[in-house]
């Protein structure tokens, strides 16, 4: 599922995007400091509501602070080799065991990019965003520039 809307969330503060032709439009900001968060995101919510009867259903944006960034040298592996070769690359490279990873990748000019955050990360998320009424429906990131080739898909929520 495509949601039409995304949470953006940052040590900044929170954004609600809403998909359009090219890419993404901010509805609107929340900072962390706010002196009422959860009426602000309530505020967020009931945007999304008056112009989506699914403006609940959410793309989680996981900030770029919480995710490992790598590449490797492509060498035309199969998708099992490439896989095994991503998760020893990953191996120590976080405070967590690859098994508690999950990771994404792009390949261009003869490099794969990868994205890994932590299953607990994604868990967090999830339920920061349950617990404010949102309806968290996949997870992603955006890639500093020269990180990874495309958006990040950290799969379903």
């Amino acid at each position: 599922m495509t949601p039409e809307f995304a949470l953006t969330l940052s040590f900044d503060g929170i954004s609600l995007l809403r998909r359009v032709p090219g890419g993404w439009v901010t509805l609107g900001d929340v900072a962390l400091d706010t002196d009422d968060l959860r009426g602000a995101l309530a505020e967020l919510r009931a945007e999304a509501d008056a112009v989506s009867a699914k403006g609940g259903q959410v793309k989680l944006i996981i900030p770029s602070e919480q995710i490992k960034y790598l590449s490797l040298p492509h060498m035309a592996q199969t998708d099992a080799d490439l896989q095994t070769d991503i998760r020893a690359a990953l191996d120590g490279t976080t405070p967590y065991a690859v098994d508690d990873l999950r990771f994404d990748w792009s390949i261009v000019d003869g490099w794969v990019y990868v994205a890994a955050v932590a299953n607990e990360t994604l868990d967090e998320a999830e339920a920061f965003a349950k617990s404010h009424h949102f309806d968290p429906v996949a997870f992603g990131a955006i890639a500093p520039e020269g990180q990874f080739s495309g958006d990040v898909f950290f799969g379903a929520a």
